[in-house]
């Protein structure tokens, strides 16, 4: 049960890295939008730092926070830069 949690947790990071990085990506420059997603990759680290620690995964809280933060990053970013081009050429 506690890996059926974790395959959910993990798919809710990657959904809200992209739709964070949708969002991002209708800010005004590129820099503002790679901020934007930074800033939603460290909040997705805190949370599931928090959440890994109380949901019975406390030995594996640090990993799973890099890997949620380096996905919600990578992720995010991607869409932020997708909808970006998206946006530029209506």
């Amino acid at each position: 049960m506690q890996y059926e949690y974790l395959f959910w947790s993990m798919a809710a990071v990657v959904a809200a890295a992209l739709a964070g990085g949708a969002l991002c990506g209708r800010l005004g420059s590129v820099k503002h939008a790679l901020a934007g997603v930074a800033a939603l990759a460290a909040a997705v680290f805190v949370a599931v730092f928090v959440l890994s620690r109380r949901g019975g995964f406390s030995d594996l809280s640090v990993m799973l926070s890099i890997a949620a933060f380096m996905f919600s990053l990578v992720i995010g970013a991607a869409a932020s830069l997708l909808t970006r081009r998206i946006l530029r050429r209506r």
